[in-house]
């Protein structure tokens, strides 16, 4: 990477490069305001906040783009180099008040040490002030909207015991206004390579997927409406579930029990839910989604594909090769559909581990390292091609 070299222009770049200079921009605001009411826990906070969107989305998200073969004309992989490095130079200057000696370094690595013209010092810099023309807040709004949405199919993957690396099948999802929607349709793609799923599908509610159960919670409503107490343990559960939706969203509800105004809090309302057989599901800030967790054979075979390369990947880690090094894989298993597996995607394999060959071998066991592939075993070994 060059920094000198010509800037691919702003308009010309990925979204996802135009979101983290945009969300940069919104730190370079909070910071500026934020320091001059000497509130620094706040200007840590968020940059905390953005140091985490840059290294788990948007670092992470762009791999493939930065770890591309050297091509001088590859504009794309230029284009993420040079927003990375605005990013770190900006952020060094955003964080030189708090973190003086580590701002220093990086400012020095990646400004100083080529540019003679420039500050010698972070601290010799005019702070960062923000920039308008960068600043976008519907498209920062439409990616945290998408990154909801990630993060309530994790905790759901999670909690079903379902690896990222196994592909599902599909993910439905409603939200509450049209803003949400039109945010997770534009970033459909994105979503599901996050979530490894095959198919997004937008509903207008899940109530075929999910019943919500709403009980009062006793112990807060007993001080507020002791005599009342009879008929909200009685009526609650029995209101339309749309009047009492917004509880979920942490929304105040206020309903009429025997001619009474009874103001609910969520905290007032204990919400069960009953979901339907193969479907798991999750809701926050106005967006429902539900994950399917019907494996067929085929999805499991895909899933064991996916296990093979991150232990291939991790062996060629450990024997220290390069990321342009080519291998050669052998393997060994008594695993019948691993063996399936293996076959039907060994081009997806050998293109993602970089293989020029992937070959069973029946003495390996003693040479090779044994590994899990989905519920299967099997024993791996890789040469430098």
């Amino acid at each position: 990477f060059d920094p000198r070299a010509d800037q691919v222009p702003l308009s010309e770049r990925p979204e996802i490069d135009r979101w983290i200079l945009s969300n940069l921009q919104a730190l370079v605001e909070a910071a500026n305001r934020e320091f001059a009411d000497f509130n620094v826990a706040e200007v840590c906070r968020a940059a905390a906040a953005f140091i985490d969107d840059l290294s788990n989305w948007y670092i992470r998200r762009n791999r493939r783009r930065f770890w591309r073969s050297r091509n001088a004309g590859d504009r794309d992989k230029q284009a993420a180099y040079q927003t990375l490095h605005t990013v770190l130079v900006e952020l060094s200057k955003l964080l030189a008040p708090i973190v003086p000696f580590l701002a220093e370094r990086m400012y020095r690595n990646l400004v100083s040490s080529w540019n003679a013209s420039a500050p010698q010092s972070v601290h010799l810099c005019d702070y960062p002030q923000l920039d308008r023309s960068q600043l976008d807040p519907d498209l920062n709004q439409r990616m945290a909207t998408a990154q909801l949405v990630v993060k309530l199919g994790h905790n759901l993957r999670e909690g079903a015991n379902l690896r990222v690396r196994q592909p599902l099948a599909e993910l439905r999802y409603a939200a509450a206004d049209a803003a949400q929607r039109a945010a997770v349709e534009s970033l459909a793609d994105v979503i599901r390579e996050e979530l490894n799923v095959k198919q997004l599908t937008a509903c207008d509610n899940l109530d075929d997927l999910v019943h919500y159960a709403y009980k009062p919670n006793l112990k807060t409503l007993g001080s507020k409406y002791g005599k009342l107490l009879g008929a909200l343990r009685e009526k609650l559960p029995l209101l339309d579930p749309h009047v009492l939706a917004p509880l979920r969203r942490g929304e105040t509800v206020t309903v009429t029990i025997d001619g009474n105004e009874v103001i609910l809090l969520p905290d007032d309302v204990l919400i069960g839910t009953e979901q339907a057989a193969e479907w798991v599901v999750a809701d926050e800030r106005g967006i429902q989604i539900a994950l399917s967790t019907r494996l067929t054979p085929d999805l499991k075979r895909e899933g064991m594909a996916r296990d093979f390369v991150r232990q291939v990947q991790q062996l060629r880690k450990d024997q220290n090769l390069e990321i342009e090094d080519r291998i050669r894989i052998s393997y060994q298993s008594n695993d019948p559909e691993l063996a399936m597996a293996i076959a039907e995607w060994n081009d997806y394999i050998r293109s993602e581990t970089l293989a020029e060959s992937l070959e069973v071998s029946s003495s390996l066991a003693n040479k090779a390292k044994p590994v899990t592939v989905g519920v299967g075993k099997a024993w791996i070994a890789i040469a430098k091609a």
